[in-house]
């Protein structure tokens, strides 16, 4: 701080944390939270060595360190407090679309174990027709980790024995998920979900 010439008190102030709370972790008395460890290298880093020096530091040091209490600083609470309401209200989204696909399936007359589990493996829908298997996954946020969700069909497909792996979207809009689909994985809308199965399992044997 000093090679800054920022005091403790007024890096306590830039960063929303109270005096105390910044000695504590400059002392290494409590460990940063996300949030606060970004805003820390926000105020103090000009470099993205000086970042990787920041990381590395308390990487090191902190370990088994209990971390600081959001509830000692406004700023800190209120900001958990908004990340927290995001993910309760993306669960509620993402509960909410894995039980619109669950009702196409039944409209449709489709029997799929939901929730299915093998071993350490588990998809959202499992279908099985004379020997074939097809995987659902549902996924209601279509932006977030696109690699991971490619790497996740892989694994289903390969541990699950399942000839196909749909990822179920709201929507089929977005360049980079259809970009997705390939030879095991294909990725639909909900709209489509009925049609796509049909046409990939074979027809019942009479």
């Amino acid at each position: 701080m000093e090679a800054k010439g920022v005091s403790g008190v007024q890096l306590a102030a830039d960063i929303g944390l109270t005096a105390t709370s910044v000695s504590r972790i400059l002392n290494g008395a409590s460990s940063p939270r996300q949030v606060t460890l970004s805003r820390l290298m926000k105020r103090l880093c000009e470099t993205r060595e000086e970042e990787q020096s920041i990381l590395m530091a308390y990487t090191a040091i902190l370990e088994g360190v209990p971390e600081e209490s959001i509830l000692e600083d406004e700023e800190n609470r209120r900001e958990e407090i908004a990340r927290c309401e995001r993910f309760l209200e993306i669960k509620v989204q993402s509960i909410s679309f894995k039980s619109s696909v669950a009702r196409e399936l039944a409209k449709a007359g489709i029997e799929a174990k939901q929730d299915y589990c093998e071993g350490l493996v588990s998809t959202d829908f499992l279908i099985e027709r004379d020997g074939e298997r097809i995987a659902l996954e549902c996924k209601f946020n279509v932006h977030r980790d696109l690699e991971k969700t490619r790497v996740t069909a892989g694994i289903i497909r390969d541990r699950l024995r399942c000839e196909m792996v749909f990822v179920v979207v709201p929507f089929l809009q977005d360049t980079d998920m259809r970009n997705l689909s390939s030879q095991e994985l294909h990725v639909i809308s909900v709209h489509d979900l009925s049609e796509e199965i049909q046409k990939t399992l074979k027809p019942r044997a009479t």
